[in-house]
């Protein structure tokens, strides 16, 4: 990953094939049922399989720069273009076609603007295929516990309960199967140390409309990885690398940690194993980002700590098409940036392992800008 200044300067997509989007599915999130409690007390523990983060359909075919516009929901209850002004200010010379929305008022902001951006900084063209090759092969995955589901395709019920696991290491190519038992890391429970203490991500608002679950008011932002490979760079992400385990093809180089703030996450119960056509949606604060996105820079030269850093953290700063509780108003300064991606889970045992946590990603940032 040979990351040039120029590259920080361009704004040309990554990927520009015109393949059309999928049909409309994801727009505004299903609202609870006029139904009584669940009467199951089953615990099902769903880790995410595949990652769809914005360049390409997550019903499959070839990437496309307007594969964005069917990921996530209409956080904000309006259908946003180029020239409304019912919506918050947009930053000193941002362009408005950064808040234009995509299908039916969808926001996501992440993949219009900030992911094109990446793509092109960090020569990443194909990020969620990147990202499903390492949760395949066992480097990571999030894991979601609901209590509550039943089998029924066609379920409606409030009062369900649901939380999220962040898992690392597996130790070997895990199977998505319920005889995968994936550890979860100490960083992710509430107590730092037993899953019987619950996680961190936990949801307040769980229900199942017509076999469809959405999980609502998280606890904590929903933190999603999104991993970055190069060859031709090396670092060992265990406490040691003689006992990091069975290698990983291809190697972890960094990530780029999403925290999504006021996450919604749900998906499609079609069949007792599977968790089709997920979606997380929330928003993201341009500053966390921003500092993220540095210090992953950074690993490829401290120049980056500094100055040169500017253009892009500006254009990070211009996504901001929303505010941060994931309203929207007129006359307000637009200081969040919506997200959308899209993932599959499959069933697998519920989790009864704490795994060793990896030492922090190297941030040659922390000691200050040349």
């Amino acid at each position: 990953m040979r990351l040039l200044r120029n590259e920080w300067l361009a704004l040309g997509l990554a990927v520009t094939t015109c393949s059309p989007p999928p049909p409309d599915t994801a727009k505004e999130i299903p609202i609870a049922p006029e139904a009584g409690a669940t009467s199951s007390q089953t615990v099902s523990t769903f880790a995410i399989q595949t990652l769809f983060v914005g360049e390409v359909p997550i019903t499959g075919g070839m990437p496309s720069n307007a594969a964005w516009k069917a990921f996530g929901y209409n956080l904000d209850d309006l259908v946003t273009t180029e020239t409304s002004t019912n919506v918050c200010v947009l930053g000193a010379g941002t362009p408005k076609i950064n808040q234009i929305d995509g299908n039916d008022g969808i926001d996501n902001a992440w993949g219009s603007v900030v992911l094109p951006l990446i793509q092109s900084a960090v020569s990443l063209p194909a990020p969620s295929q990147d990202a499903t090759s390492f949760i395949k092969s066992g480097a990571w995955t999030l894991q979601v516990q609901v209590i509550g589901l039943s089998t029924d395709p066609n379920q409606t019920a409030l009062g369900l309960d649901a939380q999220v696991f962040v898992s690392g290491a597996f130790g070997s190519v895990p199977a998505f199967d319920q005889t995968t038992d994936w550890p979860v890391l100490s960083s992710s429970l509430v107590d730092g140390a037993t899953i019987a203490g619950g996680a961190l991500v936990h949801f307040s608002n769980v229900y199942v409309t017509g076999g469809t679950l959405v999980a609502q008011g998280a606890s904590q932002p929903l933190v999603v990885s999104l991993v970055i490979h190069d060859s031709g760079l090396s670092f060992c992400f265990s406490a040691s690398c003689a006992d990091a385990g069975p290698p990983i093809n291809p190697p972890i180089v960094a990530s780029l940690p999403l925290r999504i703030h006021d996450a919604t996450l749900t998906f499609v119960h079609a069949t007792p194993t599977t968790a089709a056509q997920g979606v997380i949606a929330g928003v993201l604060d341009p500053l966390e980002l921003i500092d993220t996105f540095q210090s992953l820079v950074g690993l490829q030269s401290t120049l980056f700590c500094g100055q040169a850093f500017t253009p892009i953290a500006q254009q990070v700063e211009q996504a901001s098409d929303i505010l941060q509780d994931g309203t929207n108003a007129s006359g307000v300064p637009c200081d969040g940036i919506s997200i959308g991606i899209g993932f599959t889970a499959a069933l697998v045992a519920n989790p009864t392992q704490v795994g060793v946590e990896p030492p922090p990603q190297p941030n040659p940032c922390d000691a200050g800008a040349d």
